[in-house]
Parts: structure tokens; C-alpha cells; sequence
């Protein structure tokens, strides 16, 4: 008795455990079996546009990087961070004392230079012709003076040889005598106002004192013509010879020096030293450009219009070309580069529309266009990429440099279709082929399609469906769904 009745309690309890296990697990299948496994949709008309997705990051559309190309102290800083400068404005610049005075060195060589030039192509001034040929007569007259006095030197030197002639001796003697009467007569005179007491003021006193002197030399010039020529009276003789000699040389050259200036100043200058002139006009212009170029060189100046997003000097450092003395940036309108795959870059053109969303600005939708597809392309961890800039519209939202963001390139768009969600759609991996499941009697039944425009959602169907035909989305079959209600998947 009490094994049947601890049968029947095994029994009951077996029993009501597989009437929980169905009304549990097996009931909910089975009631799921019964209902379509799929959803469907209808199939409708509509607006597509074909979209390309790419990511980056907001730059300016343009930046520069401002160095001193000259080594210098700098001497003062004219801008700070965040201020806004025009193109042409001067930012900074080096001690230019050493430069500014080698640039007026060079302009006054410069100067002096073409002067030389201009005053060698002048044509002849009728003054400087008439001096030249002046010169040239002064130089000849002095020629023919020298020339006479190197005959009288030769004439003198041969009369110490010679002596002198009766008629020259009477005349000397007649001299000496006449010489001596006057001495008399003039003694005669002073002893009659010798005792005065300024007797030396009286004109007496200075007629004797001549008459002395005419004596003396009188005399002197009869005992010359009387004595032998001795060795000093021959060397003066010959000295002035070639004193003389010496002047008439240097006469001459003076006359020929005269003469080539007159022809040069008729013949006008040179080839050879005309080509010299310009060159050292052409050197001293270099010199000159070159000093201005050292000059700018010491000042940085802004190329564009802009605000200063650094300055990396101080007055009084020493300028240095390890990183930018200060950085321009144009936030009047920017850029955005982004990376676009091969396959899809075909279909990106110039003038494209495009949407950038921003991640700092989740709520706001800013437009732009293409503007430039680099012609070459980049090798980015394998992939082969094309860069593609996009350049936002114009806008009043607070866009900054450096913000992330997604450009969807717009690359086509057509209006009136057929349309298809793309999770619907199934693409065969092995073939390339599109199908859908259509709703066939009341049953899913495989279609092919061919598609056309696609974006992120959606598909064109071009052909193997219509609008208002119903598409099928199969789910996952009994059996998985069996399997994962019994082990917990889902």
C-alpha cells in the first residue's frame, strides 16, 4: 500500500512539473509558431538623397606662421594673444640700428654710382671742351718756356768757358769807375750831416749805403771777368742744365696729358669702361636691395588680415627659429579636411552640398559645400583615402577651431521613387545580388531588386518592386527562438 502510494505521489509530482514546464516554455512557442515570424512593410514613394560620411575636425581656412628671418635681439612686441590685426600690419621687430644705417650706405653708393654712369654717357659740356683745349695751349707754352730755358742754361754754362769780350770788359771797367764817383760824391754828402744826432735817419746816410753796395759789386764783376772758371761755377752750370732738362720733360707730358684728356673728352668714354659703370650701378642697386631685405627681414609683418592665436617673444630676447614667433589665424571663415574612401570618393564632386554635424552642437545642423578633392591619394593605416575639403556656410552658431564633426556629402538626389528600408534588403555577399521577401498570398516570397541611390536608411528600388507592394522582414526561426528561451538567450 505504501509503495502505490508513493508511486502515484511520483506520478503526480512528474505530472505537474511537465504541465508547468509546457505552460511555461512550450505554450509561449507554440503560440509564437502560430504567429507570422516577420514584419512587413509597405512599400511607398518618397525623396532620397545618396550621402557620404566622413570625420574630422573644424580648422581655419587659413593659418600662418610668422618667423624672423634674421638672427637680432628683439627690440619690441606690438601685438598680443587674441588681437585682431589687418594684412600689412607690423607685428614685431628685431634692433634694426645696425640695418637702417647699412641701408643708407647703400643708397648713397647706389647714388654715387649712377652719377659716375650718367656723367660718362653725358655728351662733352662746351665749358669743359674749352678748358681742355686750354690746358693743352698752357701745357705747349710751357713747353716752349722750358725749352728756352734750357738753351739759356746751355748758353750761360758755355760763357764760363769763353770769357767775356773787350766791349763786356770796357763796360765793366766803365761800371767799377762810375761806381766809385758815385761812392765819393755820396761820402761827400753824409760827412757834412755825420755829427747830427740821427744822422743814420737822413737820406745821406742811405744813398752812401747804396752807393757802397754798387761799388762792391762792381768791383766783384771786374775780378769775375778776369778769373779762371773754377770746379763749383762748372757743376751749377751743368745743375741748371738739367734743371732745366727736367722742367721741359715734365713740360711735355703735361702736353701730352692735355692732349688725351681733350681727345677723351671729344671721343666720349670707352666701351669697356661704360660696361664697368653700369655693372657697379647694377652691384650698388643689389647692395641696396639687399640692405631692404635685411631690414624686412627684422620686422614681421602680417600677410593676411586675422587674430594673433600666439606670440612666442619677448622684447629683449634673442630671436629664435625653433618654433613660430607668432601664429596668424583667419577665423572669418573655416574649413574641414576629412578622409574619403576610394570606392566612395567617385562619387564626390566640387560643389556638393554638405551637412556638418558637430559634436559640441548636438542640436545644430550647419550646411557647406565641397570646394577641393586633393588629386592624389593617402595610405591611412591601409586604406587608400582621398582628402576632400568642405567649407561651412556662413553662420551665426558658435563654431570654434578644433571642434569634431561629421560631413555628409551629399552626392545625389532624386524625388518620386520607390523606396525600402535597408534592413529589408539583402544583399548576397557571393553574387553582388539584392533581394527582399514580398509579400506573395500571404506569404514571404524572395524578389530580386536592383537598386539605385542609397543613403544610411534607405535604398531606391529601381526594379522588382512596386509602390504598395508589402516587403517581409523574416525574424529568427522557431527553433532559435525555442533555444534561446530555454538557455536564456535572446
Amino acid at each position: 500500500m505504501k509503495r502505490f502510494l508513493l508511486v502515484l505521489l511520483i506520478v503526480a509530482v512528474i505530472g505537474v512539473g511537465g504541465w508547468l514546464a509546457y505552460d511555461r516554455y512550450l505554450a509561449p512557442i507554440q503560440a509564437q509558431s502560430d504567429a507570422p515570424a516577420y514584419e512587413t512593410i509597405t512599400v511607398t514613394r518618397g525623396a532620397i538623397a545618396s550621402t557620404v560620411s566622413a570625420t574630422g575636425s573644424i580648422e581655419p581656412k587659413e593659418q600662418v606662421s610668422l618667423l624672423f628671418r634674421s638672427v637680432g635681439t628683439v627690440n619690441e612686441v606690438f601685438v598680443e594673444v587674441g588681437q585682431a590685426v589687418e594684412a600689412g600690419q607690423l607685428l614685431a621687430q628685431l634692433d634694426t640700428t645696425d640695418l637702417t644705417l647699412a641701408l643708407a650706405n647703400a643708397k648713397v653708393a647706389q647714388e654715387i654710382a649712377a652719377a659716375q654712369l650718367a656723367k660718362l654717357e653725358a655728351p662733352p659740356d662746351p665749358l669743359d671742351v674749352a678748358a681742355a683745349q686750354a690746358a693743352v695751349e698752357v701745357a705747349q707754352a710751357g713747353v716752349a718756356s722750358a725749352e728756352a730755358a734750357l738753351a739759356s742754361a746751355r748758353a750761360s754754362y758755355n760763357n764760363l768757358f769763353s770769357g767775356p769780350t773787350d766791349a763786356q770788359q770796357v763796360i765793366n771797367e766803365a761800371q767799377l769807375r762810375q761806381a766809385e764817383i758815385n761812392l765819393k760824391q755820396a761820402q761827400q754828402a753824409y760827412n757834412k750831416i755825420k755829427d747830427q744826432p740821427d744822422a743814420g735817419m737822413f737820406p745821406q746816410a742811405q744813398q752812401l749805403e747804396q752807393a757802397t753796395v754798387n761799388y762792391e759789386v762792381a768791383k766783384a764783376q771786374v775780378a769775375k771777368t778776369v778769373e779762371p772758371v773754377n770746379a763749383a761755377q762748372q757743376a751749377q752750370g751743368l745743375n741748371q742744365i738739367a734743371q732745366a732738362q727736367s722742367a721741359l720733360r715734365q713740360a711735355q707730358a703735361q702736353v701730352v696729358n692735355a692732349r688725351n684728356n681733350l681727345d677723351n673728352l671729344l671721343e666720349g668714354p670707352k666701351e669697356e669702361d661704360l660696361i664697368i659703370a653700369r655693372a657697379q650701378v647694377k652691384q650698388a642697386q643689389l647692395n641696396t636691395l639687399q640692405a631692404e631685405n635685411a631690414l624686412a627681414n627684422a620686422r614681421l609683418v602680417a600677410p593676411i588680415s586675422g587674430v594673433v592665436s600666439q606670440v612666442n617673444i619677448k622684447a629683449g630676447e634673442i630671436a629664435s627659429n625653433a618654433r613660430p614667433a607668432i601664429v596668424l589665424t583667419d577665423l572669418s571663415q573655416f574649413q574641414m579636411k576629412v578622409l574619403v574612401d576610394e570606392i566612395d570618393v567617385r562619387q564626390v564632386a566640387v560643389g556638393q552640398p554638405v551637412r556638418l554635424s558637430v559634436d559640441a552642437l548636438p542640436d545644430v545642423t550647419i550646411t557647406g559645400k565641397v570646394i577641393e578633392i586633393a588629386p592624389t591619394a593617402s595610405n591611412v593605416n591601409g586604406v587608400v583615402a582621398y582628402e576632400v575639403t568642405v567649407a561651412p556656410d556662413a553662420t551665426d552658431q558658435p563654431l570654434r577651431v578644433g571642434m569634431s564633426a561629421t560631413a555628409i556629402i551629399t552626392t545625389a538626389d532624386v524625388n518620386d521613387v520607390v523606396l525600402a528600408p535597408n534592413r529589408f534588403i539583402t544583399v548576397d555577399r557571393n553574387t553582388g545580388e539584392a533581394y527582399v521577401y514580398k509579400m506573395v498570398g500571404g506569404a514571404p516570397v524572395r524578389q530580386q531588386v536592383e537598386l539605385g541611390l542609397r543613403n544610411e536608411r534607405e535604398s531606391q528600388i529601381l526594379a522588382g518592386v512596386q509602390d504598395g507592394d508589402i516587403l517581409a522582414f523574416v525574424t529568427q526561426s522557431s527553433e532559435e527562438q525555442l533555444r534561446g528561451a530555454l538557455f536564456g538567450g535572446n
